[in-house]
């Protein structure tokens, strides 16, 4: 079976240039001071955030995580906990320089798509968990 890929780290502003980005699937939400290069390293304590979508796209999950993370709207309870733990519960004008997504793209219609999607999101997270004995700061249990 040929499943997508992650894409590579990509800054949170600019994933809605992206064309993937318009599939449902998996994302994974990190913070560096730099650009990351190489691997994918799910497991890294840079990851503050797992999610996933399977009835919109990762572009329309993004910008309401976004909304509640930078504008402290409803939208996305882990950009709620991103604006507590990240940006001390303030309103941010602009997106932080150092938060990048990774998602993998995921055509729902060709594969049990809804399903595949969750599980992958659930074994990321036990993967994490199971590397840095806590969730990612803001993936609640």
């Amino acid at each position: 079976m040929d499943l997508a890929e992650f894409t590579k780290w990509t800054k949170f502003e600019d994933v809605k240039a992206l064309a993937e980005s318009t599939s449902s699937g998996v994302y994974v939400l990190s913070r560096y001071k730099k650009s990351p290069n190489g691997p994918l390293n799910f497991t890294s304590k840079n990851i503050v955030y797992i999610g996933e979508t399977t009835k919109q796209s990762i572009r329309t999950r993004l910008n309401q995580f976004g909304t509640s993370a930078f504008k402290r709207k409803n939208g996305h309870s882990g950009g709620w906990t991103y604006s507590e733990q990240f940006l001390g519960s303030t309103i941010s004008e602009v997106v932080p320089s150092d938060i990048y997504v990774s998602f993998l793209p995921i055509d729902i219609n060709r594969y049990d798509g809804a399903a595949y999607i969750k599980f992958v999101e659930r074994l990321l997270i036990l993967r994490y968990v199971q590397k840095n004995k806590k969730n990612p700061a803001c993936n609640k249990s």
